[in-house]
């Protein structure tokens, strides 16, 4: 990637304007949260007998932030080469317009990982449509599976009651054929009666 040049080229590009202007607002800003009445407040005797003195001591310790901050903002601007990968980005940012004007396609690029690119957001969709609706058979089949439960309950309960019909039968039927028949035919008209 290329670099514009020296130092005193990367400063005048708009975005190093616009970080020293960001500091000087900020600085600005807060400098002027140092008024005489809220320094006065603090110190309220020296504001009532030397309020001169008190000015200017104010004066003199905004000039050092003022300047203290101004020169660690720019050694931290130095240090870390902030102007220049600024101007990189500037630089990176004009190619990619040009190339969308021109709609030349990004060097170096392979076509599969192109066309991964372009498929990769429709992938992902899909996959999520696909979750989705796994999540929703899934909870479909534990629907399903409850009821298919409570039937077998349901089955198993009455398959119990059934069986227990057939044995009663069973067992009157044992009884019934041990009885002669006229003693049965005197039970039933007896019960016909009542």
């Amino acid at each position: 990637m290329s670099k514009r040049g020296s130092p005193s080229d990367s400063s005048s590009t708009p975005r190093s304007k616009k970080v020293k202007q960001m500091l000087e607002n900020c600085l600005g800003e807060t400098l002027n949260n140092f008024s005489y009445e809220k320094v006065a407040q603090c110190y309220p005797t020296l504001a009532k007998e030397q309020p001169e003195r008190l000015k200017q001591a104010l004066s003199q310790v905004k000039d050092f932030l003022k300047t203290n901050t101004e020169e660690e903002f720019e050694a931290i601007l130095e240090q870390r080469n902030i102007l220049e990968k600024l101007n990189e980005l500037d630089d990176i940012i004009a190619k990619a317009k040009k190339r969308q004007k021109d709609r030349q396609p990004m060097v170096n690029i392979d076509p599969k990982t192109i066309i991964r690119a372009k498929t990769l957001p429709i992938k992902f969709e899909e996959k999520k449509n696909l979750e989705r609706e796994f999540l929703k058979i899934n909870q479909e089949n534990e629907s399903l599976m409850s009821e298919i439960r409570i039937k077998k309950k349901q089955i198993d309960c009455l398959s119990q009651s059934i069986q227990g019909i057939i044995t009663e039968n069973d067992k009157v039927v044992d009884v019934a054929t041990e009885i002669p028949v006229n003693e049965m035919q005197d039970i039933i008209d007896t019960v016909i009666k009542l």
